[in-house]
């Protein structure tokens, strides 16, 4: 019983490690996204408080959007990502289990797009 255990957990591991990756190059995306929309041209002359807040705004603020006035939407999406890796770390397809990382990173750069254009002001 132990040895069936053993990949069963390596490969639920492995689907995690992987998936944070894929949303945190997303986190990424969206700090670039909302840096370059703001500052397109000069990004070494930019303000260290327009920096900082603008970081603050790419980071915190889909966590603050989503919790706050979207948990309509965002718990329904979490709920829905969650059972899409579950099911792919039991059916032990990677493809599936990613797609739902990447849906969230791509729900991420929604809401940072959100923000950025001006939407909840």
């Amino acid at each position: 019983m132990n040895l069936l255990r053993r990949p069963q957990q390596f490969f639920l591991r492995r689907t995690i490690i992987l998936g944070t990756l894929v949303f945190a190059v997303s986190l990424l995306a969206g700090i670039a996204l909302i840096f370059w929309r703001e500052y397109p041209n000069d990004l070494l002359g930019m303000p260290t408080a327009m920096a900082s807040r603008l970081l603050l705004q790419a980071v915190v603020g889909p966590i603050y959007m989503g919790v706050g006035f979207l948990w309509p939407i965002t718990l329904p999406v979490i709920f829905v990502l969650a059972i899409m890796t579950y099911i792919g770390s039991q059916l032990r397809r990677v493809w599936l289990s990613l797609a739902a990382f990447l849906l969230m990173g791509l729900y991420w750069l929604w809401m940072v797009e959100l923000i950025a254009s001006g939407a909840f002001d």
